[in-house]
């Protein structure tokens, strides 16, 4: 069973909000090619995945804005899908990125609650769910700005990832116009830099390290998905057992704790290291 492995965030929060300091990015899909009946069950829809590209973000405070909306990063976000999962609005993983899923379950929230449904959490909304707005100059919600530390890199990783879910999936593709399976590999780790493989299995063979359970950033590798040697499938993990891939549907996340990816896994490999 592929384990996850929670990482450390970069970003610094209000001890008023909230006292941890932590980093990731999440999400579900369907599966590849010939993936087989019944491969994708316990995913979600692309609509349902699809998420903002999470770009460079200027330092704000609470206390200029008060709200935490569409596009914030940070452990404020990740404190506010807690406590909506807690109360059943969200059912996702909670990543610390505000994106179409967590704002919609803010949505929900705000409807049954009686509050103006827009949303966008302010400080009426954060009563509601018991968590308290900043109340004091000194505590601030800072999201520093990604990609100016080498611990930022499985963030990047994953954000790439994000930010073409929906793509379709064209065989030879490596563009957000369309993207086959290594295709979306190659893209991805591009983006953050990183030199890969243009195949799935010269990616196992030969880029990165073996690692006993993959982190979040990290690839997952499986073979035997089509008729050819070595690994012939891939994604990148997001945790809690779930990737972002190129299935038939386009770029999507999969569960893969379910049989049909057991079955075929064979392990995992950093390319970070």
């Amino acid at each position: 069973m592929v384990q996850s492995i929670q990482t450390t965030r970069k970003y610094v929060i209000s001890t008023a909000l909230v006292t941890s300091l932590a980093l990731t990015p999440v999400f579900s899909g369907s599966v590849f090619a010939n993936a087989g009946a019944g491969s994708s069950e316990g995913d979600i829809t692309i609509s349902e995945s699809n998420l903002p590209n999470v770009t460079e973000q200027e330092e704000i405070s609470q206390d200029e804005t008060g709200l935490i909306r569409s596009g914030d990063v940070g452990a404020a976000v990740e404190d506010i899908q807690e406590e909506l999962q807690a109360q059943g609005y969200y059912t996702y993983t909670i990543d610390g990125i505000f994106g179409p899923l967590s704002e919609q379950a803010v949505r929900d929230y705000q409807a049954d609650q009686n509050l103006q449904v827009d949303g966008i959490v302010g400080p009426n909304t954060l009563e509601k769910m018991t968590l308290s707005p900043s109340d004091s100059s000194e505590n601030n919600l800072t999201i520093t700005e990604s990609g100016d530390d080498a611990s930022n890199v499985p963030s990047d990783i994953v954000a790439a990832a994000e930010s073409v879910l929906g793509t379709p999936y064209v065989w030879g593709g490596t563009t957000p116009e369309g993207m086959d399976s290594s295709g979306f590999i190659n893209y991805v780790f591009n983006q953050a830099g990183i030199d890969v493989s243009r195949t799935h299995s010269e990616m196992w063979e030969n880029d990165g390290s073996h690692i006993e359970s993959p982190d979040i950033g990290d690839v997952v590798f499986f073979e035997g998905t089509y008729d050819t040697e070595g690994a012939s499938h891939s994604g990148v993990y997001i945790g809690d057992n779930q990737m972002i891939h190129a299935g038939n549907d386009g770029i999507s996340i999969a569960d893969i704790s379910v049989d049909y990816w057991q079955d075929h896994y064979i392990g995992a490999k950093s390319f970070t290291e």
